[in-house]
């Protein structure tokens, strides 16, 4: 069966939800649900994303050079679609899904507390693409909650983590196996 190219891309699913938090110039928090989110280097970590031009995100890390990537539980799905939504600039999506944030240990924008793991990372390099932007940033501060993490690894078994697949198609990462 052959995929239509401007389908390809969803066979590259399910991915993880991360829900990234930035910051205007003035500090006020900005949150934003992206799925097109992989990690690029280990050492030194570094993870990437896409996002649109247009998007508060994007303008935001492109002024600050900062952001925070916060994995998605399927606990919050309905909390992190509303963060999708579109609200003028300056509205914190945070608030308006009454979703928590704390202060981050190094960058500005915060980290919401109902995730179960944060990435807290610094501006390393862009990608422009003629309608999108890949952003990649160098962690420099990891967090998971007690439980997150076992042997090492994400307890994909406790966390749960929400996956897409497509449009409001989602899987939950919950079933962990080996070969």
């Amino acid at each position: 069966m052959k995929v239509d190219l401007k389908d390809a891309y969803r066979l590259v699913a399910p991915r993880p939800i991360m829900l990234i938090t930035t910051v205007d110039k003035q500090g006020r928090i900005n949150a934003a649900p992206m799925s097109y989110v992989a990690p690029v280097e280990s050492d030194p970590p570094i993870v990437a994303f896409s996002t649109s031009y247009e998007s508060d995100t994007y303008k935001n890390i492109i002024d600050t050079e900062e952001f925070v990537l916060n994995l998605v539980p399927e606990s919050i799905k309905k909390q992190m679609y509303m963060c999708g939504k579109s609200f003028p600039r300056g509205v914190n999506e945070l608030e308006k899904a009454k979703l928590t944030w704390e202060p981050s240990d190094v960058v500005k924008p915060p980290r919401v507390v109902e995730c179960p793991a944060n990435l807290e990372c610094k501006l390393d390099w862009t990608h422009r693409g003629p309608e999108y932007v890949v952003i990649a940033g160098k962690v420099v501060a990891a967090h998971a909650k007690d439980g997150a993490v076992k042997g090492g690894m994400l307890n994909a078994e406790a966390v749960k983590p929400l996956l897409h697949v497509s449009g409001k198609t989602f899987v939950v990462g919950d079933k962990v196996t080996g070969l």
